[in-house]
C-alpha cells in the first residue's frame, strides 16, 4: 500500500485553497532551444523542442503544489548543447490577502515562492533576462563542444531516410570544466529519474558518460544534448572493484529510438573489457531501464554463446558461476536472462520439462525472498511462490515479444 502523500501545509487553512493552487509537474515545461534554421526573421531566431517533466516533487515537495497562482507558468528553458538555463515564471493572478479563513494563521498568507525553491538546485549564473538568453543560444550553437573522451560514434537513420549522428564521451570531475557543466545537467535527474538526488562532485571516482548528436554546419558542427549516464565504482574482495550504474537519462525528444540501449550497450562492453572491474550492477532500476537492461543483456549473451550447449532446466549453480564471472552480470540478471532463454525454447506440452524449469525459477525466487518466506507455513509459501511464478512468465513472455 502507497503511504498517503501529505497536502500542501496552507490547504486544511485556506477556505478557497483549491482556487490558487497549481500542480507543479503539469505547469512546469522544460524546452531545448537551438537557432532556427533557415530563417532570418530576428523576431523569431529560435526553435524549442519542449516537454513536461516526470515529476517535481525534489524540489517543490512530495504533494507537488504550488499554492498563490492561478494560471501558473513556469518555464525552463535550455540551450540544446551547452545547457545554459533560462528561468521564467508567469501568472494571471496571485494571491494576496493578508489574513485567512482559520485563525490559527497568525502570519499573512502569501503565495509559494517558486524562484526562491527552484534557485538552490540551479547551477550558479542561471538567466532570467531573455534577450540575454537569445544571445547565448546563439553563440554557444557553434561554440559549444563536448567535454571528455569521446569513446563512441554512431548513426540512426530518420523516416526522411536522412542520417543523424551521435557521439558519447567519457569524464569525470577532474576536470573543472565539466564540473561546471555538470552543474547544469543534474537538474534533469530530480524531473526524470525516481528518486534521484544529486552526487557529489567533488569525488573524482565518478565516471559520467554523455551522449551527444553531432550536427554539421557547413564547415562546423553544432552539440545537442541527449542524455547521460553516471557510475561509480565499489571495492570488492582483493584488488576487484564493482562498477555500479547509478543514474541513467535520455531525453524525452530522444526517447524511443534506441539511444539508452546504446549508451548501455557501450559502458557495458567499456565496463567487461576492465580487468579491474569484477561485476556490473544497477542501482535501484526502474521499469523501463529494467525492460532495456534485460533486452539488451539477452541478446549480448545470444550473440556471445553463453546459452552453448544448454537445452532444459535444471541449470546447476557452478555453470550459473561460469557465466556470472564471464560477463560481469549479477547473480540475479544472470539467472533472469537464462530463464529467459529457457523459456524461448521450452515446450510445455513436455511436463516434465516444464516442472522442471518452474522450479528452476521458483528456486531463484525462494532464495531472493527468503526472509519474507521463511516464517510463512509451507502451503502459504507455495502458494505465494506459484503466483510470483505466474507474474514472472507472464513478464518474461512480454520481453521476449520485444526481442
Amino acid at each position: 500500500m502507497e503511504p498517503e502523500i501529505p497536502p500542501h501545509p496552507l490547504a486544511a487553512k485556506i477556505i478557497d485553497f483549491s482556487d490558487w493552487a497549481c500542480n507543479t509537474t503539469e505547469c512546469t515545461e522544460i524546452s531545448l532551444v537551438q537557432p532556427e534554421k533557415g530563417n532570418s526573421d530576428s523576431s523569431h531566431p529560435v526553435s524549442e523542442t519542449s516537454f513536461q517533466p516526470e515529476f517535481t516533487y525534489p524540489i517543490f515537495g512530495d504533494h507537488e503544489t504550488a499554492f498563490g497562482y492561478k494560471d501558473l507558468s513556469l518555464k525552463i528553458k535550455y540551450t540544446s548543447g551547452s545547457l545554459r538555463p533560462f528561468v521564467e515564471m508567469n501568472y494571471s493572478s496571485q494571491y494576496t490577502k493578508s489574513s485567512s479563513s482559520s485563525s490559527s494563521v497568525e502570519e499573512p498568507v502569501k503565495a509559494d515562492d517558486l524562484l526562491q525553491k527552484l534557485d538552490s538546485y540551479l547551477p550558479r549564473n542561471y538567466s532570467t533576462n531573455y534577450s540575454e538568453f537569445i544571445d547565448t543560444v546563439l553563440n554557444d550553437y557553434t561554440a559549444f563542444k563536448p567535454f571528455g573522451e569521446k569513446i563512441q560514434e554512431y548513426s540512426r537513420e530518420n523516416n526522411d531516410g536522412s542520417i543523424d549522428h551521435f557521439e558519447i564521451y567519457k569524464n569525470n570531475f577532474s576536470s573543472e570544466k565539466f564540473r561546471e557543466y555538470h552543474s547544469r545537467m543534474q537538474l534533469l535527474v530530480l524531473l526524470f529519474i525516481e528518486g534521484s538526488s544529486y552526487i557529489e562532485d567533488d569525488d573524482e571516482k565518478w565516471e559520467i558518460y554523455t551522449v551527444f548528436k553531432r550536427e554539421k554546419l557547413n564547415e562546423a558542427f553544432a552539440y545537442h544534448f541527449v542524455g547521460y549516464c553516471t557510475a561509480y565504482p565499489f571495492y570488492c574482495w582483493l584488488e576487484n572493484i564493482r562498477m555500479r550504474i547509478s543514474q541513467f537519462l535520455i531525453l524525452p525528444p530522444y526517447k524511443k529510438k534506441g539511444h539508452g540501449s546504446k549508451l548501455y550497450q557501450t559502458i557495458y562492453q567499456l565496463f567487461r573489457s576492465r580487468k579491474e572491474i569484477c561485476e556490473i550492477t544497477v542501482e535501484d532500476p526502474n521499469e523501463e531501464f529494467s525492460d532495456m537492461r534485460d533486452k539488451n543483456d539477452i541478446r549480448y549473451l545470444l550473440e556471445h554463446d553463453a546459452f552453448k550447449d544448454i537445452q532444459q532446466a535444471p541449470i546447476s549453480d557452478e555453470k550459473i558461476t561460469g557465466l556470472c564471472t564471464r560477463f560481469k552480470l549479477t547473480k540475479r540478471q544472470t539467472q533472469r536472462c537464462l530463464e529467459m532463454y529457457l523459456l524461448s525454447n521450452l515446450d510445455k506440452m513436455d511436463k516434465e520439462a516444464y516442472k522442471a524449469y518452474r522450479l528452476q525459477v521458483k528456486g531463484r525466487l525462494y532464495a531472493f525472498n527468503y526472509d519474507v518466506l521463511r516464517d510463512v507455513d509451507e502451503e502459504e509459501r507455495k502458494l505465494k511462490l506459484q503466483e510470483t511464478y505466474l507474474g514472472v512468465e507472464e513478464d518474461y513472455h512480454r520481453l521476449l515479444e520485444l526481442i
